[in-house]
This record gives structure tokens, sequence and C-alpha cells, in this order.
């Protein structure tokens, strides 16, 4: 292999938009029925605004609701990261902590936040200084109206609002999900 071609894959590599979805299930935690059905939907939309690299859950195992939920979620290639702690807002601070570290050492273009208290907010301000693009998902009624105003309306939706985002684009084949195997270092 040349060094031209190693360079010419690496910049079409960095040009393509890649996608991160973070997860906190604890403020959205959707019922075991549906969970599957939207979680599908996700990551079809997240398909659709560029390459799908990583997709992290935060769940606490000390739950029994949560550890169900996760283990549909693992079916569906995504992450789950176990934040057993009883501290007030030790998954937020989890994830918070994942995702800065993600962003500084990967190409993500496009974030993908599914929670929806005012807590990330900070995270929020950081990713849009960085030049992300942020997209927030959260469920009715659970929704910090910072977190709105930060991103603006374009870019939060309900979780509910999926099937209808993705209904114009039909999927013709289903979304394969290939993880990297990247590890966060700080």
């Amino acid at each position: 292999m040349t060094d031209t071609y190693l360079v010419t894959n690496a910049k079409a590599r960095q040009q393509q938009s890649s996608v991160s979805i973070f997860w906190d299930i604890q403020n959205v935690n959707l019922k075991f029925k549906s969970l599957e059905f939207f979680s599908r939907k996700l990551q079809y939309f997240a398909s659709e605004q560029g390459k799908l690299v990583l997709q992290n859950v935060y769940y606490n195992s000390q739950h029994p609701n949560q550890v169900n939920n996760k283990i549909i979620l693992e079916k569906l290639d995504f992450k789950c990261v176990d934040v057993p702690i009883q501290c007030k807002n030790s998954a937020d601070n989890q994830l918070i902590a994942d995702c800065v570290k993600w962003v500084a050492f990967n190409p993500s273009n496009t974030i993908i936040l599914v929670l929806g208290d005012k807590d990330f907010a900070g995270l929020i301000c950081i990713l849009r200084s960085l030049g992300k693009k942020v997209i927030i998902f959260a469920q009715r009624g659970n929704a910090s109206q910072k977190l709105i105003k930060i991103v603006g309306n374009n870019n939060f939706h309900f979780i509910d609002e999926l099937p209808e985002l993705v209904k114009q684009k039909k999927q013709s084949q289903p979304i394969y999900f290939t993880p990297q195997k990247a590890t966060i270092h700080i």
C-alpha cells in the first residue's frame, strides 16, 4: 500500500460525517414493550445524519427495570455503561465525562443526546462551542426548557416523534451498526 493511498483514505474518513449517541436511561427510560421499536428508530435517525460510530447507554444496575432494558439495548449493539452509584447525578456525570473524552479524541460531527434534564446544559454548550451539531431526544414531561432553548426547536425532539421523523424515508434495509474498537482514554 502506498502512502498516497493511506492519506487519501484518511482524508475521506475525516470528511464523512460521524454520529455518536449518548443516552441517559434514567432520564429517558422507555417502557419495555416500546424500547426496541424506538431504539431502532433512533439508530435509523442517527444513520441519516452520518455514520453511526458510537452508541452508549448509561444505566444503574441497582434498578431492575433498567437492567431489563439494558438486555434489549445490548442486543441492538448499544454499549451499556453501568453506573451503580447512588450519588445524585452519578449517571449524568459519567455520561458527561465520557462524551467530553470521546469528542476530544474522536471526530464525531453530530452528537445525539437522549436525556432531558438541565444538568446537561454545560455539556451542550461545550459541544456546540467545539462546532458539534447537538440533537436532543427527551420524554414528554421530562424535558428542560433550558435545553430546548440551547439547541433550538429544530434540534430538539420528543422520543415519541421518532416514528414521524423517519417516516418520510422508508427503511429499505436494516441498519447494521459496526462499533469501532474505541476506548476512551484520558
